[in-house]
């Protein structure tokens, strides 16, 4: 079982919360949004470059078995809605179509140390993956007034639910990842990996080889935070917004503002889901048929303009007396 630790003593600063979307809402230049049948457009061609992929959906299911009150629960929604946009369904070959998750709230180590710990607590075989067919999250009931008051309790159940679903809980076991090596070698969160955190010859994302069990050879790498420096250290490597690593979602301690990485998400397709692409593939298309269908439609209004514009001046010229 995984476990997340706060970034301790150190105070995470929630003032500017970063937070990963798949697509701003869309508005053409004229700040209107598009057309009923631009966004069929937009849907058909998605559909059509999908691939083979499991028709059957994903579904994320809740079950609470206490220990949360009724506006903890609600926070839920939010990281099972995330967790959903990414994930298209599985790969061809698993017929499942569903996780169940058992959420509590239970006494763990204590006020500020570990927030919770997740993982599967039944796999299956299938389509040459091992997937999760349903696990657990327990949060610390020390922790989750303040968890809730400060806003980072969405950012912890993100952070589970992602071990559930088998994020450093099922790489071993779907080859992706040896014990103690710090080295994860799957192929499409290396390639995402590579691109988003500018390391292009990198041959394995490292895996976090610090802290306790349940911490070490389940996360993301960051700066060990037993050293000398306190934990305030940034590992160096940023994604294109200037990110560094040590603010992952999927790192072993929680150092907010956190984001989530195409890496993690992308990192899912090599345990057996079929995930929204990577920006430089079907998104990248669609950014494509955006710029030329905008285009287009300046183009035809220039013209009409145009042909307005001629057809004053011919009126005009029609009263305008000849000469003799």
């Amino acid at each position: 079982m995984s476990l997340l630790r706060v970034n301790y003593p150190c105070k995470a600063d929630l003032s500017d919360s970063a937070r990963y979307s798949t697509m701003p809402r869309g508005r053409d230049r004229d700040g209107l949004r598009p057309s009923g049948s631009w966004l069929l457009a937009i849907a058909v061609s998605w559909c059509t470059l999908a691939g083979p992929s499991n028709a059957m959906g994903f579904n994320l299911i809740i079950a609470f078995d206490g220990g949360l009150t009724a506006s903890q629960q609600a926070v839920f929604t939010e990281a099972e809605n995330f967790w959903s946009s990414q994930i298209n369904g599985y790969l061809p070959g698993i017929v499942q179509n569903s996780v169940v998750i058992q959420a509590k709230g239970m006494n763990i180590d204590g006020e500020g140390m570990i927030f919770g710990q997740a993982g599967p607590t039944q796999t299956t075989l299938q389509g040459g993956y091992r997937i999760t067919v349903s696990g657990r999250m327990f949060f610390d009931t020390a922790d989750l007034a303040n968890l809730e008051a400060t806003g980072r309790f969405g950012e912890v159940i993100e952070h589970e639910m992602g071990h559930v679903l088998g994020l450093g809980t099922l790489w071993t076991s779907n080859g992706v990842y040896n014990h103690g090596t710090g080295q994860y070698t799957g192929a499409k969160g290396l390639a995402a990996y590579r691109t988003e955190f500018n390391q292009p010859t990198a041959t394995f994302i490292p895996v976090e080889l610090g802290g306790a069990a349940g911490t070490s050879n389940a996360h993301w790498d960051e700066v060990d935070k037993d050293d000398v420096n306190g934990g305030n250290e940034l590992t160096g490597i940023t994604d294109p917004l200037g990110r560094d690593m040590r603010h992952e979602l999927m790192t072993g301690w929680l150092n907010s503002p956190t984001f989530v990485s195409r890496m993690s998400v992308q990192s899912l397709g090599d345990i057996g889901f079929d995930v929204v692409p990577e920006p430089g593939s079907r998104a990248l298309l669609i950014g494509a048929l955006i710029l030329v269908w905008g285009s287009a439609r300046q183009a035809c209004r220039s013209l009409v303009k145009r042909r307005n514009d001629q057809s004053h001046a011919d009126l005009r010229d029609s009263r305008r007396p000849k000469c003799c």
